[in-house]
């Protein structure tokens, strides 16, 4: 057949072929295009080709056929994760505990309610309540000398004095302990008077340091104060070996 003799009806057949051939061609994606190109695809992404080849073949007069071939980019394999690695727990060292040290070379006697111990190695007044420490109070006893050290003893506190004048000196809050070459007293530390009339007191520096009273044992004033507010009255005390070989 020859393009002299078809007819119309022949002819609108053969634009109307073209024209699906042509929107056929549009309706392809873009990236299928490009991939058509020689270039070679990227390793990490995986895309899929198209290469689209239209022919418009002629087998009558009336039929037209659209042929489009399709032609797949192979996909490269997935890239194989690492196994991750687990970090092993180091052991945890085990602590043993040390024994608990003894902080006191006396007996607090926790079967008594309150206690009194008088260690005149540390020169120090302990004052118990159960066993528990309650205060630990610097004190200074007797000279390591003949007549004026501060022997062992036990026994009950007794009476209380308000004031008392020996030696020359003053002494406020005095509680008897017992008797050996005089009264052996727990009082505050021996004072005078300056010409103001402010009490002057005696050895504080030797509290908690040395032994350098006649024999009593002495506290800070304040200490005495406290001590009064405590009311020692009836309780256990023991006053501990003078050490006179340590202290001379």
């Amino acid at each position: 057949m020859t393009m002299e003799t078809m007819n119309r009806r022949e002819w609108a057949l053969v634009i109307g072929l073209t024209l699906v051939a042509v929107s056929a061609l549009c309706a392809v994606p873009r990236p299928q295009l490009e991939a058509a190109s020689p270039e070679v695809a990227s390793p990490e992404v995986a895309r899929v080709s198209t290469v689209v080849t239209p022919s418009v073949v002629a087998k009558s007069a009336a039929t037209a056929t659209l042929a489009v071939t399709l032609t797949p980019t192979a996909i490269p394999p997935s890239a194989t994760p690492r196994p991750t690695r687990t970090a092993t727990p180091s052991p945890t060292a085990t602590m043993t505990p040390s024994p608990t040290a003894t902080p006191y070379p006396f007996d607090t006697r926790p079967d008594l309610a309150r206690y009194i111990y008088i260690d005149q190695r540390s020169q120090h007044v302990y004052l118990f309540e159960h066993g528990e420490l309650l205060r630990a109070i610097p004190c200074s006893t007797g000279k390591p000398t003949a007549g004026m050290y501060t022997p062992a003893a036990s026994g009950e506190v007794g009476v209380y004095v308000e004031t008392f004048y020996s030696f020359g000196t003053h002494q406020d809050n005095a509680w008897y302990l017992f008797h050996s070459v005089g009264g052996i007293y727990l009082h505050g530390l021996p004072y005078t008077y300056d010409e103001h009339g402010e009490k002057v007191y005696q050895d504080r520096d030797a509290l908690g340091v040395r032994p350098s009273s006649h024999g009593c044992i002495r506290v800070a004033p304040e200490d005495a104060l406290w001590l009064l507010e405590w009311n020692p009255i009836g309780v256990p005390f023991t006053v501990s070996d003078p050490y006179l070989d340590e202290w001379r």
